[in-house]
């Protein structure tokens, strides 16, 4: 069997909900949150796949999964 190497892309936006003092704060807040969980976490947090722990913290953001395409960019083969 052979083996290669491929480039993969992923986004995905959507929406979440914080309490802020400015709309300042408020994306802070998202960047932190995006920094520390991951976009894909913060929209999915019961997802359990692959021994993910469900996150209930998360849940109180209201997120909504809006947009999602992924693509595989590159495939190259490896020597072996």
């Amino acid at each position: 069997m052979k083996k290669y190497k491929l480039a993969v892309w992923e986004e995905i936006s959507g929406y979440i909900e914080v309490s802020a003092e400015s709309d300042e704060d408020a994306r802070e807040q998202a960047e932190d949150l995006m920094n520390a969980y991951g976009v894909e976490k913060i929209f999915y947090p019961d997802w359990k796949a692959m021994g993910s722990i469900v996150c209930e913290e998360l849940k109180k953001y209201n997120s909504k999964h809006t947009h999602g395409n992924r693509e595989v960019l590159d495939c190259e083969e490896l020597p072996t």
